[in-house]
């Protein structure tokens, strides 16, 4: 069984609609081949953990490599692994709104070192997307700050 992370960017073509039909089939496939696995998306950027059989995910991979609806995929990190860290999930799915529900389930999982690995790698992911915005901007440091999250 092996485990694979990988980034990309999503094409612009990848709206939601066209999104959403990609994780149905994605979620038939991988159930029929013993795959597992969690898309995460961030604007345009995509970060997938992948797990499985060696050859049935290699197999895979090959054409998510092949996918025109994103570009640029870099393995961030591939190794062999006891278990499936996601057996249940066939490809769940969160993006910056789901993003406290995603960190909850990760955080669910027993304590390994492989576990760590995937969610330091999902915080970075997000911490990155959240960052690069441009439209958060900070307070001028003369201007106090509100004391409650709630809307005025």
């Amino acid at each position: 069984m092996r485990r694979i992370i990988y980034r990309s960017l999503a094409a612009p073509e990848l709206d939601q609609a066209e999104l959403f039909r990609l994780l149905f089939h994605a979620r038939a496939a991988n159930e029929r081949h013993g795959l597992s696995g969690v898309l995460l998306q961030s604007d345009n950027r995509l970060l997938q953990v992948l797990e499985g059989p060696t050859w049935r995910l290699f197999s895979v991979l090959e054409k998510i490599r092949c996918d025109p609806r994103h570009t640029g995929l870099e393995i961030i990190d591939e190794r062999s692994i006891a278990a499936a860290s996601f057996p249940q999930w066939a490809m769940r799915y969160f993006n910056e709104r789901t993003i406290g529900k995603a960190m909850a389930l990760l955080d669910e999982a027993p304590p390994t070192p492989l576990s760590r690995l995937i969610g330091e790698t999902v915080r970075d992911f997000f911490v990155a997307g959240f960052t690069a915005h441009d439209t958060i901007s900070l307070s001028p440091s003369g201007v106090a700050r509100p004391s409650s999250p709630r809307l005025c």
